[in-house]
């Protein structure tokens, strides 16, 4: 049994809309990765990465030897095509499909157990005010709190939805993670059909589910399109 089970959503390789090269980000990403193994020393890391071109060879023996289940879900050609063309939160959702699917898989076999899972986005990492383990978390996803949408109000009435889940650091408990790996099918359905983004479907799919929210959550980092420092 572990306490925590982390996805870490990445992008090793990119091409655009980051103000960090390649190998800021693998050292950001290792500082995702300390981060965890500080604040939650009882931990599973599995590593989703949508790189549209494989990701440097070193960086993978890298992050594997240090305890990661590393996924270069970029092989796939639908996630390279949309990362290429910049469409992260498809490519993303795409990846975090297969690598479900994989560990789905592997945890029937290999008889894992644990507390709860955690979604966090590489190149951010944990910091104090994290707190792995919260009696009102129990039987709850858990998210900062939601935010009004951005989008025009006729695409919010047309896509019925006008809040969102922000993502970059959030978790369920243990036993939601199969309504998870149900639901993340019609998030990714949402997107496509009402032409929103991850913060929104998530928002329109899982907000029927019992939802708790927390601030801080306990993740610090730097946006990647434009620099900008948070600590939520």
């Amino acid at each position: 049994m572990v306490d925590g089970l982390f996805f870490i959503g990445s992008a090793l390789n990119v091409k655009q809309l980051s103000v960090f090269n390649n190998d800021e980000r693998f050292q950001q990403t290792l500082e995702t990765i300390e981060s965890i193994d500080k604040y939650c020393p009882s931990n599973m890391k599995v590593m989703f990465d949508t790189s549209y071109s494989e990701p440097n060879p070193e960086y993978v023996r890298e992050l594997m030897a240090r305890g990661v289940k590393y996924y270069w879900t970029g092989i796939n050609g639908d996630v390279q095509r949309l990362s290429d063309a910049g469409q992260r939160s498809l490519a993303e959702t795409i990846g975090f499909i297969m690598v479900l699917n994989a560990f789905d898989s592997y945890r029937k076999t290999a008889d894992i157990k644990f507390k709860r899972v955690y979604k966090i986005s590489g190149r951010y990492k944990l910091n104090e005010h994290f707190v792995a383990d919260r009696e009102d978390f129990k039987d709850s996803f858990v998210f900062l709190p939601t935010v009004d949408s951005w989008m025009p109000k006729q695409h919010q009435e047309a896509a019925g939805v006008d809040r969102i889940f922000e993502l970059r650091l959030w978790h369920m408990d243990a036993n939601l993670l199969d309504t998870f790996f149900k639901e993340i099918y019609n998030i990714l359905d949402e997107m496509a059909k009402n032409n929103i983004d991850v913060e929104h479907a998530y928002y329109k799919v899982l907000s029927k589910y019992n939802w708790t929210t927390v601030k801080p959550i306990g993740l610090e980092g730097v946006l990647a399109p434009t620099g900008v420092i948070i600590n939520e």
